[in-house]
């Protein structure tokens, strides 16, 4: 019988990556105290500033997969960095990062990222290093670019982007992404062509849709999503994402008029549509599609923030059950998938009926029957009823907490009726 094989503690796995840890945390303070000492000394506006510290601390810490071995030695960088962070706001000692109008916690989502990147890359650095570098010189020049030469605006929330800053990140992200697949050799051409428009799109329709600081976030992980689900297997990998962007773009083109969408509204569509046929097919795509039929139908009229409040919201709690089966493959989500595209078309079709004084019980019905009906057509048989009945389920939820002061509703609705029935069937 062989002996148990010993592993490292935590505290011996520190141990061995100390000097790269000693290093990056030193030059990341030095990064801190330059951007500080720029602002305090010349009245910098704190934009500059601000992104300094951005772009910096992601050139910094795209070192890591050559100074640092252990998960736990990031997991204590990304901590000392947060906790500096947090101290710096309380204390006023980093003004240079902090003093900001407008509403953000970017800056604490950052370790976050750099760490969950980390962990998903599994020591690849191409996996680690590019979208880490999209996330810290894509976004910044963007930003740059948005707030000087800016002339096309368009609002997402209470936050503003410029098509020339989109245009800005799509060109920093491609030559981002396609440099850093040729370093690595991976994965030939014309694939890596292929590759990079994926990743360039998906992370430019990110950035365009996310809201205080949560592009620090989501901009890496579409990176690395994109990146991880195409570069290995070549073309044919490829071909559902192209299929499912065509699609979702040409869905869109053809009843923009009648969804009078809002730009953010039409970028969340079209990730949602291209995600949805990339990780799944039809069997997936159908449900989202036919969730948007049922918004074409509800037709609510459309307010400034409808991009996020209106779509988003509505297809949030589907979009987090997707994004499950795109990790684990489990092909046991599809049916609670199925039963939140019900309940969010049920709750869409109640707004209808609010706001057109149609009757409600034919909207509320039809609308939590029109996807198992899409399913039924696409051969997915079982289980419609339980479908159906799971959606106006959701809908009853939601007009329980619909009075409530706390966001995230229509998710919370959806997504706890779709578990239900994922702890049901077992």
């Amino acid at each position: 019988m062989y002996p148990a094989p010993e592993y490292p503690s935590i505290l011996e796995q520190l141990a061995l990556d100390w000097k790269g840890s000693l290093a990056i945390a030193t030059a990341i303070l030095l990064l801190f105290v330059v951007a500080e000492v720029w602002k305090r000394r010349t009245n910098a506006p704190t934009e500059w500033t601000r992104k300094l510290t951005h772009l910096g601390s992601g050139v910094i810490v795209m070192t890591f997969p050559w100074l640092v071995e252990s998960v736990w030695s990031v997991v204590l960088l990304a901590a000392s960095f947060g906790g500096l962070l947090a101290i710096g706001k309380v204390t006023g000692l980093l003004s240079s990062v902090h003093d900001v109008e407008r509403k953000t916690q970017g800056a604490y989502l950052y370790p976050l990222a750099v760490l969950g990147v980390f962990i998903a890359s599994d020591g690849d650095a191409l996996l680690f290093c590019v979208p880490l570098a999209i996330m810290a010189v894509a976004d910044t020049g963007a930003a740059i670019v948005g707030k000087h030469t800016g002339g096309t605006k368009y609002t997402v929330l209470d936050g503003e982007r410029s098509l020339e800053g989109s245009l800005t990140f799509f060109g920093l992200a491609f030559a981002i992404c396609i440099g850093g697949l040729a370093l690595a050799g991976r994965p030939g051409w014309p694939a890596s062509l292929l590759v990079t428009l994926v990743v360039a799109a998906l992370t430019t329709s990110v950035e365009a849709v996310s809201v205080r600081g949560s592009d620090n976030v989501l901009i890496p992980y579409a990176a690395w999503l994109a990146l991880d689900r195409t570069m290995e297997l070549g073309l044919s990998a490829l071909e559902p994402w192209l299929l499912g962007m065509l699609f979702a773009g040409t869905t869109l083109a053809v009843s923009w008029r009648r969804a009078d969408l809002s730009v953010a509204g039409g970028v969340i569509v079209w990730l949602i549509g291209s995600l949805a046929y990339a990780s799944g097919g039809w069997t997936w795509a159908v449900p989202f599609y036919s969730l948007y039929g049922v918004f074409l139908l509800a037709k609510v009229p459309r307010r400034p923030d409808s991009g996020v409040d209106d779509v988003f919201a509505t297809a949030a709690g589907s979009l987090a059950l997707l994004l499950a089966y795109v990790h684990t493959g489990s092909e046991a989500l599809l049916v609670p998938f199925l039963v939140t595209v019900s309940a969010n078309a049920a709750i869409l079709m109640a707004f209808l009926s609010r706001q057109r004084s149609a009757p409600w019980r034919l909207a509320i019905v039809a609308g939590a029957f029109v996807p198992p009906a899409a399913a039924w057509a696409m051969g997915l048989r079982d289980h419609v009823l339980l479908v159906a009945a799971g959606g106006l389920v959701g809908l009853g939820l939601f007009l329980a907490v619909e009075r409530l002061a706390f966001p995230g509703r229509r998710l919370v609705s959806s997504l706890g009726v779709g578990v239900l029935a994922w702890v049901l069937l077992g």
